[in-house]
């Protein structure tokens, strides 16, 4: 299976109330093709409250309060559940800033 390399941010795990102690990169193993969704799903399923609270109550979309870059470039909201992943990807979450 394909390895994904994931950056969750400081401010993102502060932002859900997670210890600093919870680790800010993770490797992990998913289907060839799996959607950003799918793993987020995926890891929700297996690894707990952090990663359910990414996704929205019913488990069908990222909250949009969460940025998305995939491989440097950010991922329109509407196309994350499109968005599929590939050996060497590389995922970063972020909260969504806002301010003027």
């Amino acid at each position: 299976m394909p390895k994904v390399k994931l950056i969750v941010t400081r401010w993102l795990r502060e932002s859900m109330n997670l210890g600093l102690t919870d680790p800010g990169e993770i490797a992990v193993c998913v289907p060839d093709g799996e959607s950003i969704l799918g793993m987020i799903q995926c890891l929700a399923a297996e690894r707990g409250a952090f990663w359910r609270r990414m996704i929205d109550e019913n488990g069908q979309n990222i909250h949009m309060d969460v940025l998305v870059i995939l491989n440097g470039r950010i991922v329109n909201p509407y196309d994350r559940k499109e968005a599929t992943l590939r050996e060497g990807d590389e995922v970063m979450f972020m909260p969504m800033m806002a301010g003027g």
